[in-house]
């Protein structure tokens, strides 16, 4: 069990377009940035396959750093048409959670999810499993940032289907598809699904959202262009960036068997990577880019907020 020390203090919110993030590390491409007082981070990775190089803090990553949403990390596959499927594998009895302040009450979000940022006005969505809920239960996760309800579930659907109603699920599955898209539509497709300590499929559902072509994916030789996103993160809950405090709360959780049309999903395929809160972070391991990697198709984080910042 995490000894959680915490010193609860309010947090001063810090964002790139209020003009409380530092200069002095725009040119960097990778190691350690402080972004805002002593809200410090880790550039992994940062490199545009489309031009061939790397690619300074300033020019990609710094406009996308939330500063106050907990400590997180994220991970962005290049911007192609090349790939349409991502798949990952949560194995339940791994995830260790406290989201509760010192009252008990819940004050942090947990979230485990894939995801993509495209050229269209619904350029984005967070889809996968997440703690959320008054009760602690791991429920499917699906934020459609315009895409509007999907087609077989609703929202409610999505948030009931959960470790309360599979009490006996060992795994969490989930996809996000995009090859059903056609020259006249843009479809995506999230599938989730809980599964037994055989693998055997307890439950699934599936949540498709439809759109005009061109109004989630431009196309490059006819095909939509997608950066596939991975991320893990514990943030306020009441979405307030002041509440990001050193509340003693904590996560510890592994995406497996991240696959990306197939095959693994390897740092190779990554173009941006970075942390958030990197004094929050105790552990962090994505792909072959930490520094005692699980796997190549193995992502593992640990946050624990015990350290003030902002």
């Amino acid at each position: 069990m995490r000894q959680a020390q915490a010193v609860q203090h309010m947090s001063k919110v810090y964002t790139f377009t209020n003009g409380g993030f530092t200069d002095k590390y725009d040119h960097i491409t990778k190691g350690r940035y402080v972004i805002a007082a002593d809200i410090d981070g880790y550039i992994y990775k940062s490199y545009e396959s489309a031009l061939g190089r790397e690619v300074p803090l300033k020019d990609h990553i710094k406009c996308m750093i939330e500063a106050n949403a907990g400590a997180h990390y994220y991970a962005q596959n290049a911007y192609t048409e090349k790939y349409s499927r991502i798949k990952t594998l949560v194995d339940l009895n791994k995830l260790k959670i406290n989201r509760r302040d010192q009252e008990g009450k819940p004050c942090r979000n947990a979230y485990i999810c894939l995801g993509y940022v495209s050229g269209g006005k619904c350029w984005h969505i967070d889809t996968g499993l997440c703690n959320n809920q008054e009760k602690d239960v791991w429920a499917a996760f699906f934020c459609d940032f315009g895409l509007g309800q999907p087609k077989e579930v609703t929202f409610k659907d999505i948030a009931e289907f959960n470790t309360d109603k599979y009490p006996n699920a060992r795994y969490f599955e989930t996809e996000v598809d995009i090859s059903g898209c056609t020259d006249k539509k843009d479809v995506v497709k999230c599938v989730y699904r809980f599964l037994d300590e055989n693998r055997k499929i307890l439950g699934e559902i599936a949540a498709t959202c439809e759109k005009e072509a061109g109004e989630v994916f431009t196309r490059n030789n006819g095909k939509p262009m997608v950066r596939f996103v991975r991320f893990m993160s514990l943030i306020p809950r009441t979405g307030r960036l002041e509440d990001d405090d050193a509340d003693g709360t904590y996560l510890d959780a592994a995406m497996e068997e991240l696959i990306l049309d197939g095959l693994p999903w390897t740092d190779e395929y990554l173009d941006y990577v970075w942390s958030v809160q990197e004094a929050n972070i105790t552990n962090l391991q994505i792909s072959n880019l930490g520094n005692n990697p699980l796997g190549n198709d193995i992502d593992a984080i640990s946050i624990i907020h015990n350290v003030q910042v902002g």
